[in-house]
């Protein structure tokens, strides 16, 4: 797993949650984080995926530590709507959306089987 497919996995995360609660800061927060904006891996404001990619400095992801990052970013930005929307989601449920969605086609990657 890669930075981007890491960051796209909370957005996705984040933005699942905002289906069911329509939180106004929660969705201002995903309008910036929003990977698909653009062309290229990034979001749409671009500061907000550089300083994620700072974050992680030189951390190795894999799939099976993906969940603890991710965690630990969320907790990082000290948002507590940010963290409400993350902390649905359980380890299990996190790595069987990791493998769904890093077996399809996806901007960032490659399908993997």
């Amino acid at each position: 797993m890669n930075s981007f497919e890491l960051f796209t996995m909370i957005f996705f995360t984040l933005d699942a949650y905002w289906d069911e609660h329509k939180g106004e800061e929660l969705g201002n927060f995903l309008s910036g984080m929003n990977p698909f904006l653009f062309e290229g891996e990034g979001s749409a404001i671009s500061n907000v995926y550089s300083e994620f990619c700072a974050f992680l400095d030189d951390m190795t992801i894999t799939k099976e530590n993906s969940y603890s990052i991710a965690k630990e970013y969320v907790y990082s930005l000290d948002k507590d709507y940010v963290l409400r929307a993350f902390d649905w989601i359980d380890k299990k449920k996190w790595d069987d959306s990791c493998e769904d969605y890093l077996a399809e086609p996806h901007k960032g990657g490659e399908a993997r089987k």
